[in-house]
């Protein structure tokens, strides 16, 4: 049984064109550097926002009257 090929092929795709993107843009850099700043920082955002939701407790486990007697 072959393994799928189109998840790598679609990535390899991607890139392609997201150089060949930059390369046509180059003569724009500072939009070019100011929007992939911009994706780089909500990318690291998205990434962190799921990282803390996987590993926020139950709230099954959560017990209000010890929440309320802490604060």
């Amino acid at each position: 049984m072959a393994p799928s090929l189109a998840a790598p092929l679609a990535q390899v795709c991607a890139f392609a064109l997201g150089c060949a993107l930059i390369h046509a843009a180059r003569r724009h850099a500072a939009i070019v550097t100011a929007v992939l700043t911009a994706v780089a920082v909500a990318a690291a955002l998205l990434l962190l926002l799921a990282a803390s939701v996987a590993s926020a407790p139950d709230t099954d486990l959560l017990d209000p009257v010890t929440i309320a007697e802490a604060a």
